[in-house]
């Protein structure tokens, strides 16, 4: 019988590829971490009432509010149900992964938080912090940019711009993601070879290509094809879907995971010999979520009808920044990769013996994801990789 667990996994799931859609179109390199983008939320969430959480709930596809607790309490828990209590570890021996999540809440000092606010939010393991916005936002901000560049290995130093946190700054969530994981099947860097990759129609790089053959599941679906490359120990795995047709069309796999999640993408996808030619990359971006979020039809939590009279009824309080960045670097060891989000509230998201050969010469998608649980860690899109 499903928990509430799978439940929160296929809303995250589904809400990852939403953002995917939103995050830049049909174009471009994106970046970013659902994870990271949902645990920020559900943490204003957990301190909205009203219409205000209703929406947040809409949007990261969960089935009430209610659920908020239940979905922090998933994506605290680390790969293969791994505990939170302690940030960093390997998730066990031998695997060569490390993964942390920490959650960080930057609370005005002397602003009285409603007591079951905070008592939820460290129960699920959150951090709760002083900072004087009031008197020094400046130097708030640099303190929060600080310690989230510390718990991403230095990956994102700057979540929170200039300007992003001012006098008016009451409460700052944020959550970090951090993972550096090797490949349970490593590319032999002597195979690493200069090939073309094919951007667009037109035109031609030539980019350095990774090559592998391995066991490993894979799926020719009606529109694309997909491989799985699992990460050692098996609890982490990338999905790289490469679209049919011309260079970049991603609309039809970006639709697909919209509506069904990863998960639903390579459900069928079975173990075989795979050829795999892979593009080394390294890609970093940042977000202005806002935007995002309102055309999903998060509102009230930005404009004066907000409602998180379930954080303090001292002040009334509505979103007034919601900032993404993340980062990842692929090679033919394994992957490195973080992101943070911040919502700054201020006053007033088989076969055996053939061997199926898979270049991967055109812009294609990518997901790092919990083999456990499903959820999507990373997204993103790699359509230029860095050439040669």
């Amino acid at each position: 019988m499903a928990g509430p667990g799978d439940s929160a996994a296929r809303a995250f799931d589904s809400f990852g590829g939403t953002l995917l859609q939103a995050l830049g179109g049909g174009s471009g390199n994106t970046v970013f971490s659902p994870v990271s983008v949902a645990a920020a939320l559900l943490m204003a969430l957990l301190g909205a009432r009203g219409s205000t959480a209703d929406q947040l709930a809409a949007a990261l596809r969960l089935a009430s509010p209610a659920a908020a607790g239940d979905g922090l309490r998933l994506l605290g828990a680390g790969p293969g149900e791994q505990s939170p209590a302690a940030p960093g570890a390997p998730a066990a021996p031998g695997d060569e992964l490390t993964f942390r999540d920490p959650y960080t809440i930057w609370v005005q000092a002397g602003l009285p938080v409603r007591p079951e606010f905070s008592r939820t939010l460290t129960g699920l393991g959150a951090a709760v912090r002083d900072a004087d916005f009031s008197r020094a936002p400046g130097q708030a901000r640099q303190e929060i940019n600080e310690l989230i560049g510390k718990q991403t290995a230095g990956k994102i130093p700057n979540v929170l711009g200039p300007g992003s946190v001012t006098a008016a700054t009451r409460l700052v969530l944020a959550s970090a993601v951090y993972l550096k994981a090797a490949w349970e099947h490593p590319f032999p860097a002597r195979a690493t070879a200069g090939g073309q990759f094919y951007p667009d129609p037109g035109r031609t790089l030539t980019v350095p290509l990774m090559h592998l053959t391995a066991r490993m599941r894979y799926l020719r679906a009606d529109g694309y094809q997909a491989v799985v490359l699992p990460y050692r120990g098996r609890r982490l795995a990338m999905t790289v879907i490469l679209p049919d047709g011309q260079p970049g069309q991603f609309g039809p796999c970006q639709d697909r995971i919209a509506a069904a999640g990863l998960a639903g993408l390579v459900a069928g996808a079975q173990p075989q010999r795979v050829r795999l030619a892979l593009p080394r990359f390294r890609q970093q971006a940042g977000y202005d979520l806002v935007p995002v979020l309102r055309g999903l039809g998060v509102t009230d939590a930005f404009g004066g009808q907000a409602d998180f009279g379930a954080i303090t009824e001292a002040e009334r309080l509505r979103l007034g920044v919601v900032a993404h960045s993340a980062f990842i670097d692929v090679d033919e060891h394994g992957t490195e990769a973080a992101a943070a989000t911040t919502a700054v509230a201020v006053a007033a998201a088989m076969t055996g013996g053939e061997v199926t050969v898979l270049t991967v010469d055109r812009p294609f998608l990518f997901a790092i994801t919990d083999t456990g649980t499903g959820l999507p860690l990373f997204l993103g899109r790699v359509t230029e990789p860095p050439p040669e």
